[in-house]
């Protein structure tokens, strides 16, 4: 199977930042994600969407552990939303899960946070 490129896009608004991910999150393609996650962390709440993220691997669990404690330290939130099957699953067996909130929507993320 190919490996898909990976595509992310952030939007801003009152406070919270979307950042969704396309494609394969894996060592390849992390140093971008940890570039836009960077710029995405000057919100107080943060919101990750994964519905088309297509694989996560080890180096992908390590960032979105790393942005949980950067968002927490500086008193913001930290959410995701959607996650496609193949990523739930990782998010699962790491149990992520547990430590950062878990929403079907980014409508969801966002109200929880109010």
């Amino acid at each position: 199977m190919a490996e898909l490129p990976l595509l992310l896009s952030t939007e801003r608004a009152e406070g919270v930042s979307v950042l969704k991910v396309t494609g394969d999150l894996d060592l390849s393609t992390i140093d971008a994600f940890d570039a836009e996650l960077e710029q995405s962390l000057d919100s107080e709440r943060l919101v990750i969407e994964l519905a088309d993220c297509t694989f996560i691997d080890s180096s992908a669990l390590r960032a979105l552990v790393r942005a949980q404690k950067l968002v927490t330290r500086a008193g913001g939130e930290l959410a995701l939303v959607a996650p496609s099957q193949p990523a739930r699953r990782v998010l699962e067996i790491a149990t992520l899960d547990r430590f950062v909130p878990v929403f079907g929507t980014v409508g969801e993320a966002v109200t929880s946070f109010a």
